[in-house]
């Protein structure tokens, strides 16, 4: 016989909560966790009814929401719906306050907990044990011979002192998954004959009747097979959400930049220009000096035309000619030499250019360039 019923169950079995009923249970629900008896408000599935009108939380919990906002909510998930017949109608007035709690409506929200269970008092039942009590016995007298659930299993496995990590470490398989399995949630079970050989090896591992367990968790598994969301067909003329626009193209690498020349190397470039600079002026202008050798026989020539030359001191050639008595045909040929136009030019060109070109290596300025 059971000792305790889910809210869950009362609903299936058609025994919805009334409105003061409702708003009783989450006042309950509100206290305990005010007193530190359970770590946050929990939601409705894990809230059973005892026998003896108590209120009490199976389950796993989540205390991550606000207080205040887990509290309506439950409210709201209790509360009959809109087309409720007249006997189980919500008041607009409590339909206000779950909707403050929650925030979708214009108006200050509830500054605590105990501010929220205050404005449920004038809608919630005035004796909760006795309400919880008849819902009890009804669910009772309702059931009749009815196939077992998911909850029988779960208090039979509690029945034989074993841990779900006892089972797991007998059938292999994951304490979570497990704890979904007793609870109904199987969202994640496998739909095929491996995961009916799973819930065998957990049956096995709990001491149960293999068969009695498929017998139930199969129609739990098929449930929830047919909630899952349905793929969505592809088809040959499909729209983007959003228009596709224009990408842009980023680079695979970025070019490298020159490396920007240090003040040591420009004045480096610039005193190897000027260096370049003064070898080339000086290898177009230079030319090599003649030769002694060749000196020598530009002097024997013009002994030759001239006659033999006489130191700066003596008398010129053709003043010693005549004062010698010289022949006439030879002081003429001297002197149609010495006046023949163009022969004292050249010499005096060739000399100039001979004395050019060696004094530019005596300069001052090519030595101080040079060293």
């Amino acid at each position: 016989m059971a000792t305790r019923v889910s809210l869950a169950e009362l609903s299936s079995a058609g025994l919805p909560l009334h409105p003061s009923e409702a708003a009783a249970i989450v006042q309950e629900v509100c206290r305990q966790y005010v007193r530190g008896a359970v770590r946050g408000i929990p939601s409705a599935h894990v809230i059973r009814l005892t026998r003896d009108g108590h209120v009490v939380a199976e389950g796993p919990i989540s205390p991550n929401q606000p207080p205040i906002v887990r509290a309506a909510q439950l409210l709201n998930d209790l509360l009959p719906p809109f087309d409720a017949s007249p006997p189980y109608r919500v008041p607009g007035g409590l339909r206000l306050i779950v909707a403050r709690a929650l925030g979708t409506i214009d108006l200050p929200p509830f500054e605590s907990l105990d501010e929220f269970c205050a404005a449920l008092d004038r809608f919630s039942a005035q004796n909760l044990d006795s309400a919880a009590q008849n819902l009890f016995r009804s669910y009772e007298d309702s059931r009749g011979p009815k196939p077992l659930t998911i909850s029988d299993v779960r208090r039979a496995r509690r029945a034989t002192g074993l841990s779900l990590e006892d089972i797991s470490a007998v059938c292999g398989l994951n304490v979570s998954l497990l704890r979904q399995l007793e609870w109904g949630d199987l969202r994640n079970w496998r739909r095929d004959d491996e995961g009916r050989q799973q819930i065998a090896r957990y049956a096995r591992a709990a001491g149960l009747d293999e068969e009695l367990v498929l017998s139930i968790t199969d129609p739990l598994i098929a449930e929830a097979g047919s909630r899952l969301p349905e793929p969505i067909e592809s088809s040959s003329s499909t729209e983007a959400l959003v228009p596709a626009g224009p990408q842009v193209l980023v680079p695979a690498f970025t070019p490298s930049t020159p490396p920007r020349r240090t003040p040591l190397s420009a004045w480096l470039l610039a005193a190897a220009s000027v260096i370049l600079l003064i070898v080339a002026l000086t290898a177009a202008l230079w030319r090599p000096e003649p030769p002694a050798k060749t000196l020598h026989a530009l002097d024997t020539r013009l002994a030759d035309e001239t006659g033999p030359v006489a130191p700066p001191a003596a008398t010129p050639p053709v003043i010693h000619a005549i004062n010698t008595h010289a022949p006439a045909t030879a002081a003429a040929r001297i002197g149609r030499t010495l006046k023949a136009p163009g022969h004292a030019a050249k010499i005096r060109s060739t000399r100039r250019a001979s004395a050019r070109k060696s004094s530019f290596f005596r300069r001052e300025l090519f030595r101080i360039v040079i060293r």
